[in-house]
């Protein structure tokens, strides 16, 4: 870039640092700083894409065989990318700064599943029927939650992902449906995840239903916890015929939406479920668009 300045200096016979001055002037005064900046540090643009792809955080967990593993399926980044975001995998960074740092990246925020979440975050012992929790999980997890909740940043909870929310917006979990509840259904399918194995009831007129364009839909099911008290501003969307809860949303965020399935396993074979994904990066693109106009 220097060299190509100082070769067209010299055939104007005009000082190398007055180009540069007035190559920037004119760049701040017609308007075209951003072209100006592309050209000085080319931008490489999607061409097959005609709207703004927004920056979709996407939390992972570790491996029960080593702790030091960062891992997240690939079916939720594939699901993120057909819906039209660009997926970024966040990973369990240790300090404060680097979560912050997570939060003015991204313009979504999607909490994947994973293990049970520590009960001492709503307040609560250990029950016998808890599972493996994982601490470092659960503080990256809980502080993007809350800080992407107070920044009214789109938020999507799958399956583990659903009680994150609830908890970091001030509810509580069942630790372990089987001993807690009363009459369940099974909860924990052996067959392959893109087979739908019982059937959610959504709220008519819930942002939910409105998505999925019904209020009666089959889905698969892996899970042994769920939403016990729902969480201030966060109404139920969904449930199974025994009551457990499904689907939770919040009343006075743009878009915080969880559910207790795993629509990142059956988005390519039901449109309903796709349409979550494509609802949810299309509330990631609205913000974007506040936020950098």
């Amino acid at each position: 870039m220097i060299s190509r300045v100082k070769t067209i200096a010299d055939n104007l016979n005009f000082p190398v640092a007055g180009l540069i001055a007035f190559v920037l002037f004119m760049f701040i005064t017609s308007g075209t700083w951003d072209e100006g900046l592309q050209f000085m540090h080319p931008i490489i643009k999607d061409e097959g894409s005609q709207s703004v792809r927004p920056i979709i955080g996407i939390t992972c967990g570790t491996s029960d065989l080593n702790k030091n593993d960062n891992l997240i399926g690939n079916t939720y980044i594939l699901a993120i990318e057909s819906a039209g975001g660009t997926p970024v995998i966040l990973p369990l960074a240790q300090s404060d700064s680097s979560f912050i740092d997570f939060i003015n990246m991204i313009d979504g925020l999607l909490l994947s599943g994973g293990v049970d979440l520590d009960p001492s975050f709503y307040g609560e012992d250990h029950h016998p029927g808890l599972g493996r929790v994982d601490a470092s999980r659960d503080r990256a997890e809980m502080f993007l939650a809350t800080e992407a909740l107070r920044a009214d940043i789109p938020i999507l909870g799958i399956c583990r992902g659903i009680q994150v929310l609830n908890v970091a917006a001030g509810g509580t979990l069942y630790q372990d449906i089987p001993f807690e509840y009363t009459n369940p259904l099974n909860h924990r399918q052996t067959e392959p995840g893109s087979v739908g194995t019982q059937v959610i009831e959504v709220k008519d007129g819930s942002r939910l239903s409105k998505i999925m364009g019904q209020t009666s839909i089959g889905v698969n099911t892996f899970h042994h916890q769920s939403v016990k008290k729902v969480a201030p501003d966060f109404m139920v969307s969904a449930v199974t015929h025994d009551g457990v809860v499904e689907g939770i949303e919040g009343s006075n965020h743009r878009f915080a939406v969880g559910v207790q399935f795993h629509p990142e396993l059956m988005w390519q074979s039901n449109p309903s479920i796709k349409a979550l994904f494509t609802a949810f990066v299309d509330a990631a693109r609205l913000y974007r668009k506040d936020v950098i106009p």
